[in-house]
């Protein structure tokens, strides 16, 4: 499968639940090359965010993200799909079901913002000190005062005009469900006064639809474990389906958490149990 993008992804007659789509291999002379070129561009990226970034302003800033994401898809061979051509995502809110640290990148490449992310991110190789550099804002779920830092620090980020995004789940998923949606971070959207903008994402088989099970990043996985099982799989795609921005006026941080819930559980389910139309 040749990895790239298409805006305008058509809607799916849905029948019943699919089970995922087994990994099918790369040989492992193209997974020491797609390793060998991530080094490569993981380098790239962090000379752009210590001696450029500085220089830009933010929306140029964003565009070197995208810029860079786009291409770290490509390497590891992830085609993206989005359902509509997104408006640019200026000063909101993007919030997204959790499947996997692919979704950092595949987010990045539609609507480019700046990330909350979990403590633990902090530690990771590489990945880590990246993540500090492009101004991610890290939280740790099970401090309180954590927490209200990471609000605080979100909606003046909001309020300076930056797309934010997080995954209200608190953690990723095999992306077969949707978990509750935690409110917190809707907390930002509402102090800043900025819409929110759900994003629902699932990881397919190119061919056949069905969920692919390589994308999913769960507690069991190690991230090392986890970036085998993607440079291993082929004809993985990222399925990307934007609803209508949520104005926050008149709502609370509850009633914007289940909303988003809502659409973003209906489409997951829907993409879940498309394959059997086909």
């Amino acid at each position: 499968m040749r990895a790239g993008y298409t805006l305008g992804m058509p809607d799916q007659t849905l029948v019943h639940a699919t089970p995922p789509a087994a990994a099918t291999s790369r040989s492992l002379r193209q997974q020491f090359w797609a390793l060998l070129c991530l080094a490569c561009e993981l380098t790239r990226g962090a000379l752009i965010l210590w001696l450029l970034f500085p220089r830009l302003g933010r929306e140029e800033q964003g565009r070197q993200v995208q810029r860079w994401a786009k291409r770290m898809l490509l390497i590891l061979r992830i085609e993206v799909r989005c359902d509509r051509v997104p408006a640019p995502a200026g000063a909101s809110l993007v919030v997204s079901n959790h499947i996997s640290w692919l979704d950092v990148l595949v987010i990045q490449s539609v609507l480019p913002g700046v990330f909350v992310a979990k403590a633990e991110v902090q530690r990771w190789p590489v990945i880590g000190k990246l993540s500090r550099a492009s101004g991610t804002i890290f939280v740790d779920r099970l401090s309180p005062r954590s927490t209200r830092q990471m609000v605080e620090r979100a909606a003046l980020a909001l309020q300076q005009g930056h797309c934010v995004a997080g995954f209200p789940e608190g953690t990723s998923s095999d992306g077969a469900e949707v978990a509750a949606f935690h409110a917190n971070l809707f907390d930002a959207a509402v102090k800043a006064g900025v819409d929110v903008q759900p994003l629902a994402l699932s990881y397919v088989h190119g061919q056949t639809g069905r969920r692919h099970d390589a994308a999913a990043f769960t507690g069991s996985d190690s991230l090392l474990s986890s970036m085998r099982k993607v440079l291993a799989a082929d004809m993985l795609s990222g399925r990307v389906q934007l609803g209508e921005r949520m104005v926050t006026a008149g709502q609370t941080r509850k009633s914007l958490a289940l909303q988003s819930h809502q659409y973003i559980r209906e489409q997951v389910l829907r993409c879940e149990r498309s394959a059997w139309s086909h």
